[in-house]
């Protein structure tokens, strides 16, 4: 099906629709201004497009104005240009600082159009977008686009015409640029909802993994139980007061060491929630764990730990964790959701033995988003006190299985969640995985093993593990290829901590020789949002608020000033930059990076880990 990219602007006295064909290239560009009034021929398009049409956020924006423009069509069709322009304004603003009851609004949202909407602006999850507010610009960024360009006009701005130019390139050049470059990035998440809504009927072009979830065991719920889906849809539940202990009943881990046989009392002891910070110094396992609703994690700082001839660096993940709780612990509300949950999980193992990707990852995604949505107050599934059984049985687990290493005086060194690393004798590796197999089979969950040549930790967020299989996994700062939505700044320093700690290739090699090793300019750049209050400066000029940028020798300062009062602020306190939202191609030479700032950056967190860890060692 025809699949167009879509982007607007609007302005008291401008207004533009830019759409792309995202396999053709074919542009088509309409505006409403002075120079030309395209009302007619946007009308015409929006009532006759039967396709795809993709956005970010234009759901719960550009779409909205459009289907605005749409049904004011006959009273538009008799005013001015100008009136159209402030018409369409004063809707865009009520949107964007409006209320959502608004009753405007609310006709507007279900007003229904021809077209499918894609808005991968909501394929995150509500929470990622409020947290760390992704915008189209900032995965620009992340995806290497070669402009990074803002909005070149404040929103409330008077246009001239000599302005137009400028906006209507920014419009099809970059908004437009960046969302082709970001629906080609996403085409396998396009293409998993395609299969949903071709196999099992629901209709989630535009919802992140947890709705998914949501609404296909709520399709399932109804049909078996002859509910109305809005009326479950609406259930809301009230958090009751739980004593923990009660939650647990049918579950016991039998710890037998004292400081887990406390923490056991004080769990089922607790009220609501639980929150504690052990530390273990048994045999020669030595490690602070902390529990609390993420989880069970272990504070690990500047260690590094490698097999060699005599011990093993085993990593023990326990296999769909939250999932086998979830059923063996009864976790979900209404029994036939449960059923249905476990259901999912068997046409999983099935799919995957017949290699049926599609329906394994739809599957998988059910599996994975539910534990979150009986902790969402929003939610229809939720269920405090499953998903506080379900976390807390995930912990003791855990702590069992410590426990378990513990006593054979196996060197338990990190936990997180799901796992453990141990490190055994490698005469011992059989005793080690038949016991916590063991454990595990009496809790009807399932360990997987895997052996590490190495892992370096600057801290339980951040560190770098090689398998025996040469396969690297990295977390934080040690990520060389960042998933969308995280950061990707200086990435050259985490590729050069991956050459140091796996190659044996010292920073100074590895930076200073971008030719030799594969690097990119976009490795040593960063970008930075600075707030709406400052004012930035570079080389005595005002820049935008965002910007991407690298370091450079010789290069003037990155500042920033309040209110335009005030003094100047360094953004990268001695440290001079040189402006890289427009790419271009150059020789190193002529980028004339300084190299020496990114060498003393990866140094110091080398430093970091060897000294401590060396100092650990007496």
């Amino acid at each position: 099906m025809n699949k167009q990219l879509m982007d607007i602007e609007c302005y008291k006295n401008y207004f533009c629709i830019g759409i792309r064909d995202y396999v053709t290239k074919e542009l088509l560009f309409y505006e409403i201004s002075e120079e030309r009034n395209d009302l007619d021929l946007i009308y015409n398009w929006c009532k006759n497009f039967k396709g795809f049409l993709i956005t970010f956020n234009g759901i719960h924006y550009d779409n909205m104005v459009i289907k605005y423009l749409i049904k004011n069509y006959n009273n538009y069709k008799y005013l001015e240009w100008s009136n159209i322009t402030l018409d369409l304004k004063y809707f865009s603003d009520k949107i964007i600082h409006g209320d959502s009851f608004d009753e405007e609004i609310k006709q507007i949202k279900y007003f229904k159009t021809g077209w499918t909407d894609i808005d991968l602006f909501l394929y995150w999850s509500k929470m990622l977008r409020m947290s760390k507010k992704i915008s189209l610009k900032s995965l620009g960024i992340q995806l290497g686009y070669h402009t990074v360009q803002e909005l070149p006009y404040k929103p409330d701005t008077i246009l001239k015409l000599e302005d137009l130019p400028k906006l209507r390139y920014y419009n099809y050049t970059h908004d437009l640029g960046i969302l082709e470059l970001l629906t080609s990035n996403m085409e396998d998440e396009i293409k998993l909802r395609g299969n949903i809504v071709k196999e099992y009927g629901l209709h989630c072009w535009s919802w992140d993994a947890p709705k998914i979830a949501s609404e296909a065991l709520l399709k399932d719920y109804c049909k078996i139980t002859n509910k109305n889906t809005k009326e479950v849809r609406n259930y809301k539940f009230e958090k009751p007061t739980m004593l923990l202990g009660k939650l647990l009943n049918g579950f016991n881990p039998n710890f037998q060491l004292p400081l887990f046989q406390q923490l056991w009392l004080d769990v089922c002891n607790s009220t609501n929630s639980f929150s504690k910070e052990l530390l273990v110094n048994i045999n020669n396992t030595s490690i602070r764990l902390t529990y609390g609703i993420g989880g069970l994690h272990s504070i690990n700082e500047n260690e590094k730990y490698y097999s060699d001839d005599n011990i093993q660096v085993k990593t023990s993940d326990i296999a769909s964790l939250y999932p086998n709780i979830i059923i063996n612990y009864n976790c979900i509300r209404f029994p036939e959701v449960l059923q249905q949950y476990l259901n999912v999980k068997t046409d999983r193992i099935i799919a995957k033995k017949a290699k049926n990707k599609a329906k394994d990852t739809f599957l998988k995604l059910i599996l994975n988003s539910t534990s979150g949505l009986l902790d969402n107050q929003h939610s229809w599934l939720y269920f405090p006190e499953g998903a506080m059984r379900l976390r807390l049985i995930g912990q003791l687990f855990l702590t069992k299985a410590i426990e378990i290493c513990i006593i054979n005086n196996w060197q338990v060194v990190s936990a997180n969640t799901d796992g453990i690393e141990v490190l055994v004798p490698k005469n011992e590796i059989d005793n080690y995985e038949l016991q916590l197999n063991q454990v595990a089979n009496d809790f009807n969950l399932d360990f997987e093993h895997e052996d590490y040549n190495k892992i370096i930790y600057k801290n339980v967020n951040n560190y770098i593990c090689e398998t025996s299989g040469n396969k690297l996994k990295q977390k934080g700062l040690f990520v060389t290829k960042p998933l969308l939505s995280n950061s990707v700044d200086e990435l050259v320093i985490a590729k050069a901590l991956e050459a140091y700690y796996i190659n044996n290739i010292k920073p100074q090699e590895f930076i200073s020789n971008p030719d030799k090793y594969d690097l990119h300019i976009y490795n040593y750049c960063k970008s930075n949002k600075i707030g709406k209050d400052f004012t930035v400066y570079h080389d005595g000029k005002i820049q935008q608020q965002l910007n991407r940028y690298y370091f450079s020798k010789n290069a003037p300062y990155l500042f920033k000033q309040k209110h335009g009062v005030g003094t100047m602020q360094h953004v990268n306190v001695g440290e001079g930059v040189k402006i890289f939202n427009n790419y271009e191609e150059k020789s190193w030479e002529v980028y004339n990076v300084n190299y020496k700032y990114y060498i003393s950056k990866t140094q110091k967190i080398i430093d970091e880990i060897n000294l401590l860890n060396q100092l650990k060692l007496f």
